[in-house]
């Protein structure tokens, strides 16, 4: 059955730099299947115009059951951050998603996540996601559940990213200012999907759907689509750059943290990060007063987030 109500159109960005013509139309069947309406996907391609370009010129008429745009982004280089800044211009919907192009949707995603929303009238919901490996043939070899978690926990978010950037559909409408345009960070070529999450949690509290309706699909046969090492001449070449990549997409992410967690009272103690102008004295001094007061506030405030976290 398929569902409509005043929530309207939902919008899907997709990047893509080509390639994966399989992979890429079985992404977008998957949300063809769903059963709300109206839906719209927005592939933005990176890359020259070339039969890649052609080729998916021709999803809008192979998907006419839902809206397709494809845009072509010709910057060099990876511009996996700048491309979703462009699907999110480009999409016309209040509430939007995105989807890797060798990933798929359950048929239930978006109808479950827009009842969620509506229900508590958060800003944006997630459910759970599947992992599945597969061959050369798209065939399974194995499927696990590492993503799932109990409760969300921004001090887990904190931590790592357990949340795949198709897992979530958003209410772009309710979203704080910082956050409504060109919201990725176009710096990043690694965790630029993490980086938002942080704002976006920071900023705002999930709705947590229980279901499983997503898949994140991972190939044994390999394979790299990663433009920022496409160009390298050799394995050392590419292990060196990557080293490089990760280390500066990690500070300009620690950074974020640090300025997010100054802007309140007990962001530092929550999440474990030094105080800024901290001195380390050569011998302890003795107990003041004020400091043991502070002692007991903090013990206090990591009680009520540990049984806040126990409760959600």
């Amino acid at each position: 059955m398929i569902h409509a109500q005043q929530s309207g159109l939902v919008s899907f960005v997709m990047r893509t730099v080509g390639g994966r013509p399989r992979e890429i139309r079985r992404a977008i069947a998957s949300v063809a299947a769903n059963d709300w309406r109206p839906l719209e996907v927005v592939v933005v391609y990176q890359g020259a115009e070339n039969t890649q370009w052609e080729d998916l010129q021709k999803l809008p008429a192979e998907f006419a059951d839902i809206d397709v745009k494809v845009v072509r982004n010709p910057a060099s280089g990876d511009r996996r951050a700048e491309n979703l800044n462009i699907g999110w211009a480009q999409a016309s919907g209040r509430h939007l998603g995105f989807l890797d192009d060798d990933d798929t949707l359950a048929p239930n995603h978006v109808s479950l996540l827009l009842a969620a929303l509506q229900a508590t009238g958060k800003t944006w919901a997630y459910a759970q996601v599947t992992l599945r490996k597969e061959n050369a043939d798209l065939e399974i070899v194995s499927e696990s559940t590492p993503f799932r978690r109990h409760a969300f926990s921004l001090k887990s978010l904190w931590s790592e990213n357990f949340l795949p950037i198709h897992s979530f559909l958003i209410d772009r409408s309710q979203l704080r200012s910082a956050l409504t345009e060109r919201p990725f960070h176009e710096e990043l070529d690694r965790s630029e999907d993490w980086d938002f999450l942080l704002r976006l949690a920071f900023y705002h509290e999930p709705a947590v759907v229980e279901e499983f309706t997503a898949t994140y699909h991972v190939s044994t046969v390999g394979g790299n689509t990663n433009l920022s090492l496409m160009d390298s001449a050799g394995r050392q070449d590419r292990e060196r750059l990557n080293r490089e990549a990760w280390a500066r997409c990690k500070a300009i992410v620690e950074n974020r943290k640090a300025t997010l967690a100054a802007t309140v009272w007990w962001g530092n103690d929550y999440f474990g990060l030094p105080v800024p102008g901290a001195a380390v004295q050569d011998q302890p001094a003795a107990p003041s007063p004020t400091v043991a007061r502070r002692s007991l506030r903090e013990r206090v405030i990591r009680k009520l987030i540990r049984l806040l976290e126990r409760l959600l």
